[in-house]
Parts: structure tokens; C-alpha cells; sequence
């Protein structure tokens, strides 16, 4: 009768564990290096050292491009020096309140504007009236053409005829006067508030698009550098010692049921031969 099968020992999980991270980190460095090989392209150079675990990559710019690099880097100092030179123009602008005092008033109103010059227009219009008024009224007395009479009426009407004629042109030589007056006088105005508002807004337009200009690029950091895309997997220690482990439990557990089963055979035959005996 064969014996029962000695059960596996339990797997070393925390030796795995160890093991397992040590290929990690070796699968880690080896990808480092592929990542990080030296190159040489016309932009510049790429060497790459390591030192134990640690890498050192040094990029040297072609002449050419050193070249360029220093002339924008320059370029764009003398612009930062500019932008801070404007910046304090425009803090100082800013400083003082927006006033329009220094500006043209703002012009009367066009209805205003044509009263005004239909009185300037009719304040002649008058005085000639009311001459030639009082000269026809002295000469028709003076003819025995007394008022009231159709003749005196006929001629007082041909002078308020003509005194009418006078001030409908004046009424529409002021409309024009007026517009044109009010135009002009606007004009100035918004010329001169625009100027103010130039003034004051100019250093900073200046200042902003100082300060927003295109930056120095690095030609590194599009050619040359890190080469993402090859990486190295880590040997799956842990789960080859947790399969092994598996593996040894199985087969403990097929030769603990061909032990068991023998046994339960051997108990069998034991019990036909011991009743055979007894009859």
C-alpha cells in the first residue's frame, strides 16, 4: 500500500516579489538607453553617458544654429528692454484720469444751431423791413394816400411780400448752416478725442504686442532629445513562481486521490478475503 503524497511547499511570494522588481527596474534602465541613443543631425548633437543607473544627456546646438539661437535670444532682449520702457509709459498714462476737458464742447443741438443762425440771417431782413416800412408809409401820406385805402394796402403788400420771400430763403439758408456747423464743430471734436485717447493708449498697444511677440525656439525639443516608442517589459518572475507554485498544488492534489483511491481498493480486497475465512 503506497504512502500519502507529502503536500508542496507554499511558494516564496515575498522572493518573487523582490525578484520581480529588480526586473522591473533592469527592464526600465534597458528601455532608458534604446530611448536614448546619441545622435548627430544638422540641428546639433545628442551624447548620452550613464553613470550606474543615472543617464546624462548633453545636446550641443551645430554652429549654425548656435548661431541663430543667440542672434533671436538677443533680439529678444533688446524687445523685453523695449517692453519695459513702454510699460512705464503706459503706467504713467494710466495714471492720470481720461479727461476730455482739452476737447472742442460738444456742439448745440441742429435745432438750436438753425434758430441761431435764421436770427443772425433775419436781424437785417428786419431792420431794412421796417425802413422801407416807415419810407412807404411817409411817401404815401405825403401823396394823400391815406391807410386803410386799397392803394396803401397795395403797397404795404408788395413790402411784406418781399419781407416773406426773405425769410423763407433765410429759414432755409439757416437749415444748411446749421448741418454744416453742426458737422464741423463734431468733427473737431471727435478728432481731438481721438488724439487724446491715441495718447493714451498707444504705449500700451505697443507695451502688449512687445510683450506677446514670438518666443526663441529650442530645436531640440522637436529634433533631438528623448525617442519615445521602443520599451523593454520586465521578465514575469511573480507569475512564473505563482504558476509554479499552482502547478505543484495540482499535482499534490492527483496523487492525493490515486493514494486515497488505492486505499479504498486495498480496504476492499481486505474485506472479500476476511469474509471468505469466516464461511
Amino acid at each position: 500500500m503506497s504512502s500519502s503524497p507529502s503536500p508542496p511547499p507554499a511558494p516564496d511570494y515575498v522572493g518573487a516579489a523582490v525578484a520581480q522588481g529588480v526586473a522591473n527596474k533592469e527592464a526600465a534602465i534597458a528601455t532608458g538607453k534604446i530611448n536614448n541613443p546619441n545622435v548627430i543631425n544638422p540641428y546639433g548633437t545628442q551624447k548620452v553617458t550613464w553613470n550606474a543607473d543615472i543617464p546624462t544627456v548633453v545636446q550641443k546646438l551645430s554652429p549654425e544654429q548656435q548661431k541663430l539661437y543667440t542672434t533671436k535670444t538677443a533680439g529678444q532682449q533688446l524687445l523685453a528692454s523695449g517692453a519695459l520702457t513702454l510699460g512705464g509709459q503706459a503706467n504713467a498714462a494710466m495714471a492720470n484720469p481720461l479727461s476730455f476737458s482739452g476737447a472742442p464742447a460738444a456742439p448745440k443741438a441742429a435745432d438750436n444751431l438753425r434758430e441761431d443762425a435764421l436770427n443772425a440771417t433775419m436781424s437785417r431782413v428786419n431792420v431794412d423791413t421796417a425802413g422801407q416800412r416807415d419810407q412807404a408809409n411817409s411817401n404815401l401820406i405825403a401823396a394823400g394816400i391815406r391807410p386803410g385805402t386799397a392803394a396803401y394796402n397795395t403797397a404795404m403788400d408788395t413790402i411784406n411780400r418781399g419781407y416773406n420771400d426773405a425769410r423763407q430763403q433765410a429759414i432755409l439758408g439757416a437749415g444748411q448752416q446749421a448741418q454744416q456747423d453742426f458737422g464741423q464743430n463734431m468733427q473737431g471734436r471727435v478728432q481731438n478725442i481721438s488724439e487724446i485717447l491715441a495718447l493714451r493708449e498707444t504705449p500700451m498697444n505697443e507695451a502688449s504686442a512687445l510683450q506677446t511677440g514670438t518666443q526663441v525656439s529650442n530645436p531640440f525639443a522637436g529634433q533631438l532629445g528623448y525617442q519615445a516608442g521602443s520599451n523593454v517589459n520586465a521578465a514575469p518572475v511573480a507569475q512564473g513562481v505563482a504558476n509554479q507554485g499552482q502547478a505543484a498544488q495540482n499535482l499534490y492534489n492527483v496523487q492525493t486521490a490515486q493514494s486515497n483511491g488505492q486505499m479504498a481498493a486495498g480496504a476492499g480486497l481486505l474485506g472479500s478475503i476476511g469474509g471468505a475465512m469466516i464461511r
